[in-house]
């Protein structure tokens, strides 16, 4: 019988790894005696953040207040058993409920049995195109978009958030569908302005604000709110021109769906397509960061399935879309928050405390809009788009343009108009390849830029570095540039391409480059490639193209560039 080592004594074995079923070790791993209470703690604190914020989205969704509640409540469940980040934090979401409010609340009325229907409909299909993203493991969709163009987009939807809200902060009534159609009606209404509305707007904001900047684990916006409705209540300020939230219908989920017309399924497919960027965007921006902050591997394919499965169920709930939350999952982080436990003890008392949502009556809609203004207000990052104006002139244009589009063009068109200029990125860049003229660094075999201090020419060889895969989009470039170096170099009789950057070529490159091999065999110029990959040297092999045959192969610049002076040598 072996002896247990002295250390065997010591072991913290995890909580949930203690003669539990395998499906609880899963959802408290990471759980240990000493942590447990340090994960219920952060499970508290991200309950108190989170139903405030529930409340305010419910505004910016136009659905009833318990309705966003369900919400929190049935996708942080489901992610807990099928998402893989034990700190994200899925439910209502203020950067995708106003995208599906103004669309579907085009085809319908407001607070009516289609608009709610369209809502939960909207929730299910968005939540298919999630989990197909994660089951196929498509979530590389989710880099497409750059940041910068991502940081325009978003800043516009703090800019529509901060609008819709505005009413709500002022006390008095404003309508129409765009930006500009809800300042001009709220410009006619500007000496009905109810001050106490804008106190407790900007008393809720100034509390979150340098709640913040004191402790922002500690719960700032429950404390808020729940002061506002205090100062409400005792005051009778809705006699003043203070709206309040009223009446909280507090009861068990609505089935909502049902067969709605060609027209209205083509708005709630269109609207998914929507909600799909930005939640893959979102999404995974917070998984990602979230698994680094905490130390754990992310695995977003299956992060996407569980925020896809959460969308699908509560649609079938009859709420709204859910999303990964920036803001919620920093909260939990920052309150020390590492294992599902968290999310367990979020979820469970937001159930727990559902019957209590009620007294929610007397909260003031002016203090939710004092929320929403702080979470637009994160959403708009000034400080990282003057990083990218610091960085790159172009790149801050298209982060611009995707921010005014959004505003002006709204939510479809800028989110269309931010894919195409994500496109356009793209080829832009691969379109402007660099090509680098290289020389041989002195008594080395190493071969560098030319231009630096030690790198030499080699008599009669031109080395060239291209830094992009060779396409049809830049094939035409990449022979441009070659002759005008040419031009320069007339005495070269060997060219060498370090291929090192070229990770695939196509068809049309491939005519561009047998055409220039023609060209320098005219001239009695040799050309050949260095450390190209397989997959090039495969596609060069299959071509029963006669001068691309002729093309020889080295492992290194410095090999070809040898060969070359033997050659010349001969």
């Amino acid at each position: 019988m072996s002896k247990a080592s002295p250390s065997d004594h010591n072991v913290r074995t995890p909580i949930g790894q203690r003669s539990a079923p395998r499906g609880l070790k899963e959802l408290l791993r990471g759980v240990t005696r000493q942590n447990a209470a340090g994960q219920v703690l952060a499970g508290v604190t991200l309950l108190a953040i989170a139903i405030p914020e529930q409340l305010a989205t419910s505004q910016l969704a136009g659905v009833p207040a318990f309705a966003a509640m369900i919400a929190f409540i049935g996708g942080t469940v489901v992610f807990i058993f099928f998402g893989s980040n034990p700190i994200v934090s899925v439910g209502a979401d203020s950067t995708i409920a106003p995208l599906f409010a103004v669309a579907l609340l085009r085809v319908a009325l407001p607070n009516s049995s289609q608009y709610y229907g369209l809502v939960a409909a909207t929730a299910v299909v968005t939540g298919v195109m999630v989990m197909t993203v994660g089951l196929f493991k498509l979530g590389w969709l989710a880099d497409f978009m750059s940041v910068p163009i991502v940081t325009g987009f978003m800043c516009g939807i703090g800019v529509i958030i901060a609008v819709h809200q505005l009413p709500h902060v002022l006390g008095v009534t404003s309508g129409g569908d765009s930006v500009v159609q809800r300042l001009a009606a709220l410009s006619h209404h500007l000496g009905h302005i109810s001050s106490w509305s804008l106190a407790l707007a900007v008393a809720t904001l100034a509390i979150m604000v340098a709640g913040e900047a004191i402790n922002p684990r500690l719960p700032w916006a429950l404390v808020a709110v729940v002061l506002g409705a205090v100062i409400s209540s005792s005051l009778s300020l809705s006699h003043h021109g203070v709206q309040v939230l009223g009446s909280v219908s507090v009861g068990l989920p609505h089935w909502r769906l049902a067969w709605f017309t060609l027209h209205d399924w083509s708005v709630v497919v269109t609207t998914s397509l929507t909600l799909l960027v930005v939640i893959m965007s979102q999404s995974a921006a917070t998984a990602r960061s979230s698994a680094d902050e905490i130390g754990v591997a992310d695995n977003l394919s299956r992060d996407f399935v569980g925020v896809g499965l959460a969308n699908v169920a509560t649609g079938l709930l009859g709420t709204i879309p859910v999303n990964a939350s920036p803001a919620r999952t920093t909260v939990t982080q920052l309150a020390g928050g590492r294992t599902k436990l968290v999310a367990i003890v979020a979820g469970g008392g937001a159930l727990v405390l559902s019957p209590l949502a009620g007294e929610a009556k007397f909260v003031p809609l002016a203090s939710l809009a004092g929320v929403l203004l702080f979470i637009a207000g994160r959403l708009i990052k000034l400080t990282r788009l003057r990083s990218v104006w610091r960085t790159s002139r172009v790149e801050f244009a298209f982060a611009i343009v995707a921010w005014v589009g959004v505003i002006f063009l709204g939510v479809e068109v800028g989110l269309a108009i931010a894919v195409a200029l994500a496109i356009l990125v793209q080829m832009w860049r691969a379109a402007r390849p660099r090509m680098v003229e290289l020389g041989r660094r002195e008594g080395t075999t190493s071969w560098e830029p030319f231009g630096a201090k030690g790198v030499e020419r080699v008599d009669h060889v031109l080395a060239l570095f291209f830094d992009e895969d060779l396409f049809f989009a830049n094939a035409g470039v990449f022979r441009r540039e070659l002759h005008d170096v040419m031009r320069q170099r007339p005495q070269t009789r060997h060219v060498v391409l370090d291929a090192v950057a070229i990770s695939d070529i196509d068809f049309t490159a491939l005519a561009t480059l047998s055409q220039i091999t023609r060209d320098f065999e005219g001239d009695h110029i040799s050309l050949s490639l260095a450390r190209a990959n397989g997959v090039v040297r495969a596609a060069l092999a299959r071509t029963s193209d006669k001068a691309l045959e002729r093309i020889k192969f080295y492992d290194s610049v410095d090999a070809a560039a040898s060969h070359a002076a033997k050659t010349k040598t001969a």
